[in-house]
This record gives structure tokens, sequence and C-alpha cells, in this order.
């Protein structure tokens, strides 16, 4: 009996070993796996940390060269206007030329005739746009001297 005890023991002890064995390792091929999978997770959460970075520096490009392109836009819409205004400006600027030669002209066709031309009212007006277009300094300088002249 005791030899059949003893053989017992030992097979049921073999048994033990061979199942603590046996969990051990899958123990170890799981923490293995376990790992590997953690490291892949650690390289993909670099991986996607990298690839956000990288999609806010091109966010951010994309909204500079946006904002460029507006810009660029915007300064030759307004070249455009200057260029209008200035070809408009000059066109009215030709106009009133050959109105006030023409202007002189009939005056001093007048004036051989023997016309009379009252031009008080213009030459009134002419005073009030010198006094309105005059510096502030010679507005006043003018005021007083008219005032002392009373």
């Amino acid at each position: 009996m005791s030899s059949s005890d003893g053989a017992a023991i030992e097979t049921g002890e073999d048994a033990e070993n061979g199942e603590s064995t046996v969990d051990y390792q899958i123990e170890e091929l799981i923490d293995r796996r376990t790992e590997e999978i953690e490291e892949r997770i650690d390289d993909l959460q670099t991986e996607i940390e990298e690839v956000d970075n990288y999609a806010r520096i091109s966010l951010g490009e994309r909204r500079v060269k946006g904002t460029e392109a507006n810009l660029a836009e915007f300064s030759e819409s307004l070249t455009d206007f200057a260029d209008r205004t200035f070809t408009k400006t000059n066109a009215l600027e030709s106009q009133l030329e050959i109105q006030r030669l023409l202007l002189a002209e009939v005056l001093e066709a007048l004036a051989e005739a023997d016309v009379e031309v009252d031009v008080s009212e213009v030459t009134s007006y002419q005073e009030d746009q010198l006094v309105m277009s005059a510096s502030p300094e010679k507005r006043l300088q003018e005021a007083i001297e008219k005032h002392a002249t009373d």
C-alpha cells in the first residue's frame, strides 16, 4: 500500500508540477504577447500624435495660405479701384481744365466786345473757398486783419 500510495503521490505531484509548468508557460506566453501588444499600442499612440501634430500644422499652413490668398485678392481689388479712381480723376481734371480755358476765352471775347459781365458772385465764392481751404493759422490771421481794418 505504501508503495502504491507513494506512486499515487508521485503521480499527483508530477501532475501538479506539470499543471504548474503549463500554467507558468501560458502566463509567460500571455505576458510576452501582452508586452508586444502594449509596445504596439505605444508605437501607434506615438504615430497618432505625430499625425495629429502634422494635421494641426498642415491646417494652420492652409489657413495661413488662405489668408494670404484673400489678402492678395483684396490688395489687387484695392489696386484696381485706385487705378480706376485715378483714371476717372484725371479725366475730370482734364474736363475742368478745358472748361476753364473755354470760360476764360468767353470772358475775354465778351470783354473785347465791350459786354459787361458781373463776376462779383464768382469772386465772393472764390474768397469763401479760399477761407475754407486755408489753414487754421491763416484763417485766424485773415480774421484778425479784417477786424483790425474795420
